[in-house]
């Protein structure tokens, strides 16, 4: 298995604070080189984005959060390390799956930011082609 999908599957700290959120964003506005910016739902990124693309997609990012997270509280921002993060995954609030993770098949993120280069982590890891029946899901035919 490649490094990124170790690292993609490894340990991430929650933000359930929309301050730390905020913080973690500012982070990473202000460290805005070697990054690569993967959006799950378009094409799996070959370079790091220039600092003024990954600011601006970071700032975008926030105002989608803002405005269709609708919650006291975050919860669907997620960082390897929150004081020198190399890793972030971001959820779309729009597709956030069954509640309380409890999903056989959980959502991807909507957003990547990682210093290692992306693998496609949609086709690795996307939703099952045909959803299985009740009998089968649980005895495995």
């Amino acid at each position: 298995m490649s490094n990124y999908i170790d690292e993609f599957q490894g340990r991430f700290i929650g933000i359930m604070q929309w301050d730390d959120c905020n913080a973690l964003l500012e982070k990473l506005i202000n460290n805005p080189n070697d990054w690569y910016l993967y959006d799950t739902l378009n094409s799996v990124p070959n370079e790091t984005a220039d600092a003024d693309l990954f600011i601006n997609k970071i700032n975008a990012i926030k105002d989608t959060l803002t405005s269709e997270h609708q919650e006291r509280y975050c919860g669907i921002v997620y960082a390897n390390d929150l004081d020198n993060p190399s890793f972030v995954k971001i959820f779309h609030p729009n597709n956030l799956g069954k509640s309380c993770g409890s999903s056989e098949n959980p959502p991807l993120p909507q957003w990547l930011l990682s210093k290692t280069k992306p693998m496609d982590v949609v086709e690795e890891f996307g939703t099952p082609e045909a959803e299985q029946g009740f009998v089968s899901k649980y005895l495995k035919f």
